[in-house]
């Protein structure tokens, strides 16, 4: 099978869009769930593993690849190794703590914050290339594509601005963290589909 750089941003922008999916999933049906939603939580998590682990693999062959945009396929492949490393954790580590909850509360919130901080990181990260992806639809001609760059640069600055505070301070940002993070990873992925291509042979 032939990698092109189209094929790789369509399919990076693709798995954005269903990160961003099974997190409103997760916010409006999940965490909703009467009985605590333990066994779908469970299949989200595991869903969103192998999604970021996609956009990880796809992008990494694409910052080999891709001379237009290196730093961009960077930061979203270091945001997807740091969103697995924080589901893993989830998957992992949440249960068995949980268990023992109540005689070393201070163990599940270690793991709690730590991952946490990982979702942070990552989600700052996808803010960065954002900025730098909306930038360059802007250059673009044409309106809509100038008024979605923008709209993309601004979600990405709040969304950087906001995760590296929730990291410097804690999970009391968790929300506006979280809603700006997923509001820029959905124009992210989009804009994407947008760059102008610089590479004849991509």
């Amino acid at each position: 099978m032939t990698f092109t750089v189209r094929g790789g941003r369509i399919a990076v922008s693709l798995a954005l869009g269903l990160t961003v999916i099974s997190q409103l999933f997760y916010v409006f049906v999940v965490s909703q769930a009467a009985d605590g939603g333990d066994g779908l939580r469970r299949i989200v998590w595991t869903l969103e593993m192998a999604d970021y682990t996609l956009v990880a693999v796809v992008s990494l062959a694409l910052l080999a690849r891709d001379r237009a945009m290196p730093l961009v396929w960077g930061m979203i492949a270091i945001a997807g190794i740091m969103n697995i490393a924080q589901v893993g954790m989830g998957l992992a580590m949440f249960p068995p703590a949980r268990e023992i909850a109540e005689q070393t509360p201070q163990l599940f919130g270690s793991i709690l914050a730590g991952a946490f901080f990982l979702y942070f990181h990552g989600k700052a990260l996808l803010g960065l290339a954002a900025i730098l992806v909306g930038m360059a639809v802007v250059a673009r001609s044409g309106a809509a594509a100038k008024g979605l760059g923008g709209l993309t640069v601004l979600a990405g600055l709040a969304t950087a601005a906001l995760n590296c505070l929730a990291m410097a301070v804690g999970m009391d940002w968790t929300w506006y963290a979280g809603a700006s993070g997923t509001l820029a990873t959905a124009l992210l992925a989009v804009s994407l589909l947008l760059v102008p291509r610089q590479d004849p042979a991509g």
